[in-house]
């Protein structure tokens, strides 16, 4: 059973970044972090479950809680400024939790603007060049992360809706012809992967990611 505590991390401003550890009461060399969005916390159910599997497949799993939607002089910065305290902020979170154990094994899953974090993480952490990347909902019309996301060289997993006002057909092409990414594409879902007026069908999207997830860990 894994044991639940909080990292003492400190990023942007000197402000405490609130988490989650959950550290396994056996040895393992697999580590997860998951990033959500900026209004898409981490217990709502496309980041519960997948994190539910994690913990399942033996990995440590970090939760970074940076709950930008309390701060709204986070929401008030200019665009640089909240770019800077995004990348404080997950650098902290990485340096602590990487010490944790000699990890060999990484996973990261970020939602939406947690994809932002991971196309930084990826690139500036030299053992996450090969790590693997789940991208729910990411930004294609960021032209940095996408190309972050072509010249990432792990095995990566993305999932969009078609609704999504991010999705791009032909960034998620390049994407994919670049490095071979899994892609989970889902017909008239938009960014919190809902299908409007069918909930049923809603559920089973989340069913669908949690089984997309399970192969590709596994993998």
């Amino acid at each position: 059973m894994p044991h639940k505590t909080t990292l003492p991390i400190t990023g942007y401003r000197d402000q405490a970044i609130p988490n989650r550890f959950f550290r396994q009461d056996h040895e393992t060399d697999h580590l997860a972090v998951i990033l959500p969005g900026l209004g898409y916390h981490a217990d709502l159910p496309l980041l519960h479950y997948p994190g539910q599997m994690l913990l399942h497949w033996g990995a440590d799993v970090l939760v970074v809680d940076y709950a930008y939607h309390q701060h709204p002089e986070f929401r008030a910065a200019p665009e640089p400024e909240r770019e800077r305290w995004l990348l404080d902020d997950v650098n902290a979170a990485w340096e602590a939790v990487s010490a944790q154990r000699n990890y060999r094994r990484y996973t990261l899953l970020g939602k939406s603007l947690g994809t932002l974090a991971m196309g930084h993480l990826v690139e500036a952490q030299p053992e996450l060049a090969g790590a693997g990347a789940v991208w729910l909902t990411p930004l294609l019309g960021n032209d940095e992360l996408v190309g972050q996301m072509r010249r990432h060289r792990g095995p990566s997993l993305i999932v969009i809706g078609t609704a999504d006002t991010h999705y791009d057909a032909d960034a998620l092409a390049t994407i994919r012809a670049e490095n071979g990414a899994e892609a989970m594409v889902v017909e008239g879902a938009d960014h919190s992967l809902d299908l409007p007026g069918d909930v049923l069908a809603s559920l089973q999207v989340v069913e669908r990611l949690v089984r997309a997830l399970d192969r590709f860990v596994d993998s």
